[in-house]
Formats: C-alpha cells, sequence, structure tokens
C-alpha cells in the first residue's frame, strides 16, 4: 500500500476540502490567495480536487511519496524534491489535500491494530 503526492497546475496553489454531510466545500486558492469556493455533491470532492492536480506526472516524480513499512516500522516518507516548504499544500492520488508538514508527521505511524489505516487509503 502507498500513497503519492503531487503538485496543483500552476496558478493553484493550494485547495481546502471539507466533507460535509450535504455535501462538499473546495476553496480554492490561486497564488496563494482565495479565489472561490465549489459547493459540490456529497462525496464527490475529492475526485473533483484530483481535477486541479498535474496529471503528466508518474510516481518517479512525485515530491512525496509514502508506503507502508510493516507494523514495526510504520509510514515510510520518501521525499523526491529536496527543500519543500512544511506550507506545501500536495495532492494525494486520493484527492486529499495535505500540507508536506502534514505528510512528513505520518512517518513511522501505526494504527493500535497495527494496519496501515487511512494514509494509504484503507479504511478498514
Amino acid at each position: 500500500m502507498s500513497t503519492s503526492y503531487y503538485y496543483f497546475n500552476s496558478p493553484i496553489t493550494s485547495i481546502r476540502l471539507e466533507e460535509g454531510p450535504a455535501h462538499d466545500l473546495i476553496t480554492i486558492f490561486e497564488n496563494h490567495a482565495n479565489c472561490g469556493t465549489l459547493t459540490v455533491s456529497k462525496g464527490t470532492g475529492r475526485t473533483i480536487c484530483l481535477m486541479f492536480a498535474l496529471n503528466d506526472v508518474d510516481d518517479f516524480q512525485c515530491p512525496i511519496h509514502t508506503h507502508w513499512g510493516g507494523s514495526k516500522v510504520g509510514a515510510v516518507i520518501t521525499e523526491n524534491v529536496n527543500g519543500l516548504p512544511d506550507d506545501l499544500i500536495l495532492i494525494s492520488e486520493y484527492g486529499e489535500p495535505m500540507s508536506v508538514k502534514q505528510i512528513r508527521a505520518l512517518a513511522g505511524h501505526v494504527r493500535k491494530d497495527g494496519m496501515p489505516g487511512e494514509l494509504f487509503g484503507y479504511n478498514g
């Protein structure tokens, strides 16, 4: 199990996704300025967020890649780009926007039952 994190298409610099009980809200930031919020059907927010991600890259070119190192190691974070700022927002292949700081904080993460957890798209 693994997750790749990608840059947004320029000029989009970040997205904030709020998944709600009736609908999802996607706030889009262009050159770090709030340029608006989309209200979309419940459960479609992550799919729509992916539309703003670079789509011509593969796992070897993603800025950060995570994988499951086993219950004794937990999450393993691999940074493929040096010097990424903590506040840079990337988007996972599952459509979840996260800051570099949040992704780095997942290093070594293990659920109490030893399973990978939601980090890798596993919700069991």
